[in-house]
């Protein structure tokens, strides 16, 4: 598993395939195992570079400040990047990887062909889910971490296939978990307009414990320029195992770009024309 450093910070990180580089980045708490469930799909035609990010994983867990922060990992990707000699990527981030990915494409907007953001924000979508997660703050200082886990898994009910690639992906510890759910929520709505490159918002409509997924990707899509909505029922975060082969079909359609198939439960939303 190759690992590189760069200004004494260690980033380990997975390659399957040849081709076209691909990054993945993981949701909070996870690795790069979060990304098994793609890789038959992708590693075919693609080379798949899926980092564990700052904080997770086998990569540096120290943050400068003892700050959680997203975006000191976009600035990590741009240093692996770099080491890498790669200049043009296709992104995608889900969850707490899509602020990254955001991020990233935001400050440097070159790097990016494409660009996937499932399950995403750029801000607290409700007041709601501001509430939710100062009381889920306040509960899991209480908890073991393993009743943590139990916890967090239970909103997924009889998928055991999204609680079993999660459970095998996680890799924090509880003080990471804390110090992570305790960090500043990231805001960068305003600066999205800066994304140049044609962008794939994925989100799940069904709400948990207050958190309105969907309209944080309606956020995301109504402000990236050059950007198409994808939102599927009953779903949420991570759509990259709760909906897999819809997920696989839908991101590799667009970056190879062919139209979307129509499916069940699977609604697509385009930006009007700009009238000259």
């Amino acid at each position: 598993m190759p690992k590189v450093e760069m200004n004494h910070v260690q980033l380990n990180y997975e390659v399957r395939g040849e081709g076209p580089p691909v990054v993945f980045l993981h949701g909070l708490g996870a690795s790069w195992r979060m990304w098994e469930p793609q890789i038959d799909a992708f590693s075919s035609k693609y080379q798949m570079i899926m980092p564990d990010l700052r904080g997770h994983g086998e990569s540096t867990k120290t943050f400068p400040d003892n700050m959680f922060s997203a975006r000191v990992m976009a600035e990590d990707l741009k240093m692996l990047l770099d080491e890498l000699h790669l200049r043009k990527i296709q992104l995608v981030g889900l969850s707490y990887g899509s602020v990254t990915a955001q991020l990233f494409a935001v400050n440097y907007p070159h790097y990016v062909d494409k660009l996937v953001l499932s399950n995403g924000y750029s801000e607290i979508p409700t007041k709601v889910s501001g509430w939710v997660l100062k009381l889920s703050n306040a509960i899991f200082k209480r908890l073991s971490y393993e009743t943590i886990i139990n916890q967090m898994l239970k909103v997924y009910g009889k998928d055991e296939y999204t609680k079993n690639v999660l459970r095998n992906s996680f890799t924090f510890d509880k003080d990471m978990f804390i110090l992570a759910k305790n960090s500043e929520f990231p805001y960068h709505t305003d600066q999205l307009h800066r994304i140049t490159s044609p962008t794939l918002v994925m989100g799940g409509e069904k709400k948990v414990m207050g958190v309105d997924e969907k309209k944080g990707s309606e956020n995301l899509f109504a402000h990236i320029p050059d950007a198409v909505l994808v939102l599927f029922k009953d779903a949420f975060d991570p759509l990259s195992t709760m909906r897999k082969d819809l997920f696989n079909e839908m991101v590799l359609d667009f970056l190879e770009g062919r139209d979307f198939k129509s499916h069940e439960g699977v609604t697509v939303y385009r930006k009007e024309p700009m009238k000259i």
